[in-house]
């Protein structure tokens, strides 16, 4: 059996098993940027310029749980979209993530800092306060909510593949390493805030956009499969979903 078949194996193992009490019918928020909202992936939810799926890992994991699910995950948030409306397209202003958070929820999942980090040129130092202070609201705005702060996952290799992946080999790197930094900084900030790091990066490894179409979690710089560019695909996500729920579980 395939790593991969041995995740689905064991999640459909999981799957059958009854829910927690705690979680049963119980309050779900997501929040996060486009690594947790599922860019291009069907089908898309409103506001459309959050390029939102309902097959995203939170909204698998919810009906696997029986959650009822706030997503206010959106493609390109920063930290700060936690706490003010995001600019987007089609249909904006998105309102700020926080405020989907209430005493009555259950779970929270937070998955940002890539764009932070990646796109905006933030060092760790200056990502960590900024973490942490997050991590500290939510457990203001959510006081019984268990936090799960999610991994991301490997979008590619170091060094990449090209000319499989046509990205020079600097891009990709500076990809690689991105992933890496920003999730070795969520792990910290999740143990230092009394939050639960979901850890999908280690069975992503070998997964990533260089790997054969049929059993990648991550698509390329011009997709086989729909997916944002260098973004998880609909493989990635429920994997992501097996492993959330295994975590959930294992917790609740």
């Amino acid at each position: 059996m395939t790593g991969l078949s041995a995740i689905f194996a064991s999640g459909q193992a999981l799957s059958s098993a009854p829910a927690t009490a705690e979680a049963a019918g119980g309050i779900y928020v997501a929040l996060g940027e486009s690594g947790a909202a599922g860019p291009f992936i069907p089908n898309q939810l409103a506001p459309l310029g959050c390029f939102r799926s309902d097959h995203n890992y939170a909204h698998l994991t919810a009906a696997a749980l029986g959650l009822t699910l706030r997503d206010a995950t959106c493609s390109g948030a920063r930290i700060a979209n936690m706490y003010a409306p995001q600019q987007i397209p089609f249909d904006g202003p998105d309102t700020p993530q926080l405020d989907t958070l209430s005493e009555d929820v259950s779970v929270v999942t937070v998955d940002i800092g890539i764009n932070d980090y990646v796109s905006d040129g933030w060092t760790r130092s200056e990502l960590e306060p900024k973490y942490a202070a997050l991590l500290d609201d939510i457990r203001a705005r959510a006081p019984h909510a268990t936090i799960y702060v999610m991994g991301k996952i490997e979008r590619i290799r170091a060094g990449g593949c090209f000319p499989s992946v046509p990205l020079p080999p600097d891009d990709a790197d500076r990809i690689y390493q991105g992933v890496l930094d920003v999730n070795a900084t969520s792990a910290a900030q999740a143990a230092a805030h009394g939050a639960i790091y979901v850890d999908t990066y280690t069975p992503s490894v070998g997964l990533d956009a260089c790997a054969p179409a049929n059993v990648r979690w991550a698509e390329g710089v011009i997709p086989q499969a729909p997916a944002q560019p260098l973004h998880a695909n609909a493989v990635g996500y429920a994997n992501e979903a097996l492993i959330l729920e295994a975590t959930i579980r294992a917790h609740g």
